[in-house]
């Protein structure tokens, strides 16, 4: 069996929920709270990230090397191109969204106190109420500091929505030549720049600037409909079961209630 350990509101999360949905694999989830991401989780992987992967007595951890063991350990249906070009290209892509797009979810989402104030309790819900409150003080802080490091956290709010403006409409651009970003069929490049525009979509700004490209809408259609993210609601226990899959415009409309 395969078991996931995760923060349900990543991107990198999700990224790896819809990797095992495309490729048809039983996976269990175990949702992890953020005192036992700080506190236990480095005694399942050194690294310490989230998502981590166990299989057959492995753990894994980082999305990127997640995703390539499941598809050297499950090829059918491939993630990966077989044309060496292409599949540099798919390796491209995924590099760009998991290092950069990131940071303009994260910005849109947790980038200031307000912001965070409405994400924060997803992102804490499986934490005791006093660990919540001063996560509340100190995870904010903490993105603020993360942004401004890398960068995107010293940009004006309008410098931020017109950079991603470009990255949406250099997206557009790739999907003139067919229905997905890499050949013909379904990557790793698709799911990985997927779980990052999905975040940005579930804000109102970033909503704004990716509608204004149907086609790129279109495509995320496309790319639910083949590996179909999962809703928090339904899980059977807080230690893990198997979800119905849901599209993200019912996940989109749950945000927005």
């Amino acid at each position: 069996m395969i078991t996931l350990y995760q923060f349900e509101v990543s991107p990198f999360c999700d990224k790896i929920r819809r990797v095992l949905h495309w490729k048809k694999q039983p996976y269990e989830v175990h949702e992890v709270s953020l005192w036992q991401a700080l506190t236990q989780v480095r005694r399942l992987n050194p690294v310490g990230k989230l998502p981590c992967l166990e299989h057959d007595g492995r753990f894994l951890a980082d999305s990127s090397d997640i995703a390539l063991y499941l598809e050297e350990r499950f090829p059918t249906p491939p993630l990966l191109p077989k044309d060496p070009v292409q599949r540099a290209l798919c390796h491209v892509l995924e590099d760009w969204a998991d290092e950069s797009l990131y940071f303009y979810e994260l910005r849109l989402r947790f980038g200031t106190r307000e912001k965070a104030r409405r994400w924060l309790p997803m992102l804490a819900a499986h934490d005791a109420a006093p660990f919540r409150a001063l996560a509340k003080r100190i995870l904010p802080r903490m993105f603020a500091s993360q942004l401004r490091h890398q960068g995107i956290g010293r940009k004006s709010s309008a410098a931020v929505l017109a950079d991603l403006d470009r990255h949406v409409a250099a997206i557009a651009s790739l999907l003139e030549l067919g229905d997905f970003l890499v050949g013909d069929a379904l990557s790793l490049a698709d799911i990985s720049v997927f779980a990052q525009l999905f975040c940005i979509r579930s804000t109102e700004e970033g909503a704004a600037v990716i509608e204004k490209a149907p086609s790129v809408v279109r495509w995320m259609g496309r790319v639910d409909e083949a590996a179909a993210r999962w809703l928090r609601s339904d899980l059977r226990a807080a230690s893990g079961g198997r979800r119905r899959g849901v599209g993200y415009g019912e996940w989109l409309a749950f945000l927005f209630s």
